[in-house]
């Protein structure tokens, strides 16, 4: 994967000149969480998250028996003529996620999470999964969100998280895309 991913990893500086797009929502086994993705995101999802969702629907069931919901965000750039996409999944039960600390005094929303990186159509395996990375899901979009940005000239790829409507400096993070 070393032609499509990653250089490097660098704490992101905060750049007003880039546009921030939000990272599209996709659930998956709910009809009770929107969507923000499309059925085009939803598809390429299942085969970007192949294995964990067969892991998800066959083993992890809700007390009435039903498979428990399975979130996705996802976002894609255009990089040398190819789509290079980066996406992010937890599901209740798996360890993909860290969950954000529960309790009173408690205020951040986000989990932390590993990031996959896959240049798309994909050809064989070649993925990258990087730690670290903040996912914020099912809230309300316009005030929590993972937003991104991409500097097609420096081939790198900004990450920052968005909560109860200001930057989580912790969670901003850039990817140089080789």
């Amino acid at each position: 994967m070393a032609a499509v991913l990653a250089v490097g990893q660098a704490e992101a500086q905060e750049i007003t000149e880039v546009t921030w797009s939000p990272m599209r929502e996709v659930v998956f086994q709910s009809s009770k969480f929107p969507s923000s993705g499309t059925e085009a995101d939803r598809q390429m999802l299942r085969s970007i998250w192949a294995k964990e969702l067969t892991s998800m629907t066959s083993t992890r069931k809700s007390a009435d028996g039903q498979p428990l919901p399975a979130f996705a965000l996802v976002g894609d750039v255009q990089r040398g003529g190819r789509k290079v996409v980066f996406s992010m999944f937890s599901a209740a039960g798996t360890d993909r996620c860290e969950d954000p600390e529960n309790g009173a005094q408690v205020t951040d929303i986000y989990s932390v999470c590993i990031l996959r990186v896959t240049p798309w159509p994909m050809q064989g395996r070649q993925v990258a999964d990087l730690p670290g990375y903040c996912m914020i899901f099912g809230t309300q979009r316009d005030k929590s969100r993972i937003e991104y940005a991409f500097d097609a000239g420096d081939s790198l790829l900004r990450l920052r998280a968005i909560q109860f409507g200001k930057v989580v400096p912790a969670c901003s993070r850039s990817l140089r895309l080789g």
